[in-house]
């Protein structure tokens, strides 16, 4: 018996980034999104999103609220900084890794599936504050599908037949998107991730 994937709408009511990488470990996940391996520091979500709201605030803050985080080492590492708008956090799965941001800046903002997907699969799930939601499917470096659910007949991607969806033309919801997503690749997080402290990374959405 897994979590399954629905949870992730019900615990992210204001967006969600969810990715995931066969065969890889959650540290090579998030080297291929730009990270530094000696930069990798373990936090919880609300950690990770705390940081994320600090550093965009237009006076920095204090997080010495948060008990238990390492205010020096983190500053070190580079996460409390400006140019870092997107913190990610990564864990594993049987057979995959996943990578989790409790907004979409850095999915939106970096074509970063050409680089994560050589050798690999990778499966992505979005959904904005605004609701807007994308699903992403690659393979070896080529985006094979790519589309909002809401609008599906719209398909990005080389192969857009691919991933294998509901019938043609078929709207989905948030819910049912993660749901199928789950039943079709046997994909899933577990909800005490968001309560430990995960392989997480600051990165930026500028430039490349």
């Amino acid at each position: 018996m897994t979590d399954g994937l629905r949870w992730v709408y019900e615990a992210y009511p204001f967006g969600y980034s969810l990715v995931f990488c066969e065969g890889t470990t959650p540290e090579e996940v998030l080297e291929r999104l730009g990270a530094r391996r000696e930069s990798v520091f373990p936090l919880t979500r609300e950690e990770a999103q705390e940081i994320e709201v600090r550093n965009a605030a237009d006076e920095p803050y204090d997080l010495d609220y948060l008990d238990g985080l390492d205010i020096e080492a983190v500053e070190g590492l580079g996460f409390l900084q400006s140019e870092t708008d997107a913190v990610v956090r990564a864990g594993a799965i049987e057979g995959w890794s996943f990578a989790i941001q409790a907004s979409t800046s850095y999915t939106s903002a970096r074509n970063y599936l050409p680089t994560l997907s050589q050798g690999t699969r990778v499966i992505a799930v979005s959904r904005d504050v605004n609701a807007v939601q994308r699903v992403e499917y690659a393979v070896d470096g080529r985006v094979l599908s790519s589309f909002d659910p809401g609008i599906p007949a719209y398909n990005d991607g080389e192969k857009p037949s691919a991933l294998a969806w509901p019938s043609e033309g078929a709207v989905m919801s948030s819910p049912q998107v993660l749901e199928h997503l789950e039943r079709l690749f046997g994909l899933w997080v577990p909800r005490d991730s968001e309560e430990r402290r995960l392989p997480a990374a600051a990165l930026s959405t500028s430039g490349q």
